[in-house]
């Protein structure tokens, strides 16, 4: 994220699976994430850009994974919402509104019943959980989310194998032992019922995990082996693909952009709300939708 490419106030949200951004007076060049994207515009209309059409204004959009595009906010303020590409939401997303495209202006979607208050609401919220809500509220506006099911015992010990454990570095063989499952049946259970493949979970986690940390100022490199990546070209590329900007950017522009990491205390895993018995009215563990 280069200076010009980000926003005179701006803040930064991350849970496991999903990241928000928002800011105000970017102009980028061009680029691409390794998530799928929604951009809302609070006031007015934003433009887009990709290499077979020129600017173009919008409101809403939806922007498939890796597709390269350049953004001009048009002095306005934006809402970006970012989803692990691989998750049930995303694929949702894809199937209702890309078909063939690459760019979605999402006129037809319900999300036009959502007011320009309600987006500008979002922006003054601090806390993780509220926020989360606000974007599911905007999930649901666009697509049909799937109704609570219970989650088996074996992916909720796997889920807090994955938590638990300091250092990510860790593989999908050892957790299905950890929980006897054969590694096959643990992949095929863990996307079917948190709503994500296990290792783009794991991967969520480390930079859940190595973004609070370097936010409390430990080293870039040390976070790095300490987190389970494998060096901090390893962490680099990660939050690139997940983020859109390096950790180091992050430290550096933390007095411009606000940043949480919404990990270990609110694990969101996109689809999964564990609950310790049938009789429980919240959940302990993470949210399923």
């Amino acid at each position: 994220m280069g200076k010009k490419d980000r926003g005179h106030t701006s803040a930064l949200y991350v849970w496991n699976g999903m990241s928000v951004f928002w800011g105000t007076s970017f102009h980028t060049n061009p680029h691409f994430h390794n998530t799928l994207q929604l951009v809302f515009d609070i006031d007015k209309d934003f433009l887009l850009k990709d290499a077979t059409n020129d600017w173009t204004p919008y409101s809403a959009a939806i922007i498939r994974a890796s597709h390269i595009h350049q953004l001009d906010s048009n002095g306005s303020i934006q809402l970006f919402i970012y989803l692990d590409k691989e998750s049930q939401f995303s694929k949702k997303l894809v199937e209702k509104y890309l078909n063939n495209e690459n760019i979605n202006h999402l006129k037809y979607s319900e999300i036009r019943n959502l007011s320009n208050d309600f987006f500008k609401r979002l922006l003054v919220i601090n806390d993780c959980d509220t926020l989360f809500d606000g974007c599911i509220n905007v999930l649901n506006h666009l697509i049909q989310i799937n109704k609570l099911s219970r989650v088996d015992d074996r992916i909720e010990k796997a889920i807090s194998f994955i938590t638990d454990s300091p250092n990510k570095k860790i593989k999908v063989k050892t957790i299905a032992t950890h929980v006897c499952l054969s590694e096959s049946r643990l992949r095929h259970l863990f996307k079917e019922q948190v709503g994500q493949p296990i290792q783009n979970f794991i991967l969520w986690m480390k930079v859940v995990d190595s973004l609070n940390l370097i936010l409390k100022g430990n080293q870039i490199t040390k976070t790095a082996h300490e987190t389970g990546f494998w060096d901090s070209s390893h962490m680099n590329r990660s939050y690139r693909e997940l983020l859109g900007s390096t950790p180091g950017a992050i430290k550096k522009y933390e007095n411009d952009i606000r940043v949480v990491s919404c990990g270990n205390k609110n694990l969101y895993s996109i689809k999964t709300q564990i609950f310790r018995d049938w009789n429980d009215t919240q959940p302990y563990k993470a949210i399923q939708l």
